[in-house]
Parts: structure tokens; C-alpha cells; sequence
């Protein structure tokens, strides 16, 4: 019995190990991929589609960012495409639920969405890239 308990411990850790190995990758990979494209911010929007729904960059150069590190995470791959094919897949069904994400509209506000679906459909059918976005309710800078 006590030499079962040690192994279950013994793999408990081993896949915490493994799960936070992985999102170590995931970060280090978009910040490498970041790096690597040094992307500037002119505007020039640029329509994708992955997983039968539409996405929308500030440019070329971004959506290429978001491809390295969808191939590091093992994503599917974003296909490049124009407005007319992508727009009518913007908005998904959204299941109600309050988990808020916080986004950065490119190089300008940030917004509270009720969750992720919600972000990428306002985002998508607004035509409105983000260039940052976070689990969480935005919050205000500290004036003074």
C-alpha cells in the first residue's frame, strides 16, 4: 500500500512537470516567434481562417507571429484568405458563461468580454484586431 502511494505521487508530479513544461514551451515559443518577425504597426488588415472560424491581424507580419506559435503549440494552422470568404464564419455560437478575458483593440483600448468566444466574434465582426488579451477582467491604469 505505502509503496502505491509513492508511485501515485511519483506520477502526480511527473505530469504536473509535463503540464507546466508544456506551458513554459507555449510562452517561451510566441515570444520567440515575436522575436523573430519583429513586426512594426502599420496597418494593413489581413484575414485568416483556422478551426471554421475567422480571424483578423493588424498585418501580415502579426499573422505570421500567431503562425509560429500556433505550429509550437501544435494548433492548427491559420490559412490566409480575404474578407468576403471570411467574415460570414466571424461569429460562433457562445455558451453563456461569465469568464472574463481582457483585450487590447491594436495599440488602443482595452475591453472586458464576458469570455473568449464573445472577444473573437466583437473583434472579428467589427473588424478590429487585438494585439494582447488576458484571462480576467481589465483593469484600470492608477492615475497619478
Amino acid at each position: 500500500m505505502h509503496r502505491t502511494m509513492e508511485l501515485l505521487k511519483i506520477l502526480s508530479l511527473g505530469i504536473l512537470l509535463t503540464v507546466l513544461g508544456c506551458i513554459s514551451a507555449e510562452e517561451y515559443s510566441l515570444f520567440d516567434c515575436s522575436v523573430k518577425y519583429k513586426c512594426s504597426g502599420e496597418k494593413a488588415l489581413v484575414w485568416a481562417t483556422a478551426d471554421e472560424r475567422c480571424f483578423v491581424f493588424h498585418n501580415k507580419c502579426l499573422m505570421r507571429v500567431e503562425q509560429c506559435a500556433r505550429s509550437f503549440s501544435g494548433r492548427s494552422e491559420l490559412i490566409e484568405t480575404d474578407r468576403e470568404t471570411c467574415k460570414p464564419t466571424c461569429t460562433k455560437d457562445c455558451l453563456d458563461l461569465y469568464e472574463p478575458v481582457c483585450a487590447q483593440i491594436f495599440q488602443e483600448e482595452y475591453i472586458t468580454f464576458s469570455n473568449e468566444c464573445e472577444m473573437r466574434n466583437n473583434l472579428c465582426e467589427n473588424e478590429r484586431p487585438y494585439s494582447y488579451f488576458a484571462i480576467g477582467e481589465c483593469v484600470e491604469s492608477p492615475v497619478g
